[in-house]
């Protein structure tokens, strides 16, 4: 959905060359990967009315995060976005559920590892067209300064949209 590429965005503005890309997509990767089938196969269970807020706090937190440190790359943040990724993670995994996927003694193996791999293949696509522009911008003297800031701001705006969203009017 457009929060987990909202997330996606925030991560990549202030990622410094592609190691850190790799980073923080595959931590990222790993970690909803993990949650993703600990709740398909019934193992882990969180409410939705618990994992949207927090995937909107986790924008939020990354938008602002990404402003206080000055449009700088992170180090360790792919650490961060671990810990984010295990939280999103759940997010997929509402829906699979709403698509009744491994509903009624069904195989869900198969269907988990589609799923993930389409939305591994959609994040992959996203970066690699925001990567080039990002990469382009960053050699203008006003982006960390100026656009990176907004960019940031207009993340951790939307972020906590989807908290009241998610949290005052479920």
């Amino acid at each position: 959905g457009f929060d987990h590429l909202c997330f996606l965005l925030a991560l990549l503005l202030v990622a410094a060359n592609l190691p850190s890309v790799i980073k923080i997509v595959t931590s990222f990767t790993i970690a909803h990967s993990i949650t993703l089938a600990l709740a398909a196969f019934d193992k882990v269970t969180l409410s939705p009315s618990i994992v949207e807020p927090m995937i909107a706090v986790s924008i939020v937190y990354v938008g602002l995060e990404n402003i206080w440190r000055h449009g700088k790359d992170i180090e360790g943040r792919w650490l961060l976005t671990f810990a984010f990724g295990l939280i999103h993670g759940f997010g997929f995994a509402s829906v699979l559920k709403e698509l009744n996927i491994g509903a009624g003694g069904s195989g869900i193996a198969v269907p988990l590892v589609s799923f993930n791999v389409g939305v591994e293949l959609g994040q992959l696509a996203i970066a690699l067209l925001i990567w080039p522009m990002l990469l382009k911008l960053k050699q203008k003297p006003l982006f960390a300064s100026r656009l990176v800031p907004v960019c940031s701001l207009l993340v951790a705006i939307a972020g906590g949209y989807w908290l009241i969203q998610r949290t005052i009017f479920t």
